[in-house]
């Protein structure tokens, strides 16, 4: 899983990990909408970082790493005494902040990882904080995520491997991290499958109803309205026609046809219901 492919110095990343996203205000103490904070040009021997990337365009839900470099050999304590905190800044095409804190106290993390689960430009630096003021700025690295026939992927690139669970890593967000499979039917068709696990245990019913809400929002944000929305008399007839593959005890909700896929959003009823979005190539049947 890609959680679980993090690289071997993620050991260092582990507590951070686990982690929601962190507000910038908890940082500096200031909730107005000031985007460009006056930073303070750092002394002659002061410690410096830049933030660096294994690639600047990423495919949807694909692992991207990304890990801190600084001026000179530090130790933690001198890194302490420099900054309270450390936070890595994403800016996405809307101009929204996200923000994850690497660096506070004890906790210091010089690599980490993430996932991007929307298309589009964005923009990320790293910033330095003490005193709940912005003390210092890495240059900025532009990215470009990119979607290709469904999600990140082609359907002419599908994996000879199928089966294997992998799971996205959202460090802006880990009450919404996707897992992802591939297959092949019967008639050789491929698929892909998408869910929300339910990594906190919730009551199944209640997270049925949330994670089935939360993957139709996901996958309308990327691909628009549905062709064939929740309730309409011709979803069933649609799904059994247009689709190769039915899994058991199967219920479409709505269904997206793209140039060349067609996605699915399916309620899946065994011990109890999950929610599920399943994708074909548009030339599968």
């Amino acid at each position: 899983m890609k959680k679980a492919i993090l690289l071997p110095m993620l050991c260092l990343i582990t507590l951070c990990g686990c982690e929601k996203s962190t507000e910038l205000s908890e940082i500096t103490g200031n909730t107005g909408n000031n985007e460009n904070p006056e930073t303070e040009t750092p002394e002659n021997g002061s410690l410096t970082f830049q933030l660096h990337t294994d690639k600047t365009t990423c495919n949807l839900l694909d692992l991207t790493v990304f890990s801190i470099s600084f001026n000179r050999t530090v130790s933690m304590l001198d890194i302490s005494h420099q900054f309270d905190s450390i936070a890595w800044i994403v800016e996405d095409k809307d101009k929204n902040l996200h923000s994850f804190r690497i660096m506070e106290q004890n906790e210091k993390t010089f690599l980490w990882s993430h996932c991007f689960y929307y298309p589009g430009e964005y923009k990320t630096y790293l910033a330095g904080y003490k005193d709940q003021k912005e003390t210092l700025r890495s240059d900025t690295l532009d990215l470009q995520v990119v979607t290709k026939d469904f999600l990140g992927w082609k359907w002419n690139e599908f994996p000879d491997e199928t089966g294997q669970r992998t799971g996205c890593v959202n460090l802006f967000n880990s009450d919404f991290e996707l897992t992802y499979y591939n297959q092949l039917s019967d008639n050789g068709v491929p698929g892909w499958n998408l869910y929300v696990f339910n990594s906190a245990g919730e009551d199944e019913q209640e997270f049925y109803e949330k994670s089935s809400e939360a993957l139709y929002r996901y996958i309308t944000k990327i691909y628009g309205t549905p062709s064939i929305d929740r309730n309409s008399p011709e979803l069933t007839e649609a799904y059994t026609t247009d689709f190769d593959y039915h899994p058991d005890n199967a219920t479409p909700l709505a269904i997206w046809e793209t140039d060349q896929t067609r996605i699915v959003q399916l309620r899946i009823d065994k011990n109890w219901p999950t929610a599920r979005i399943y994708a074909e190539p548009l030339s599968g049947k």
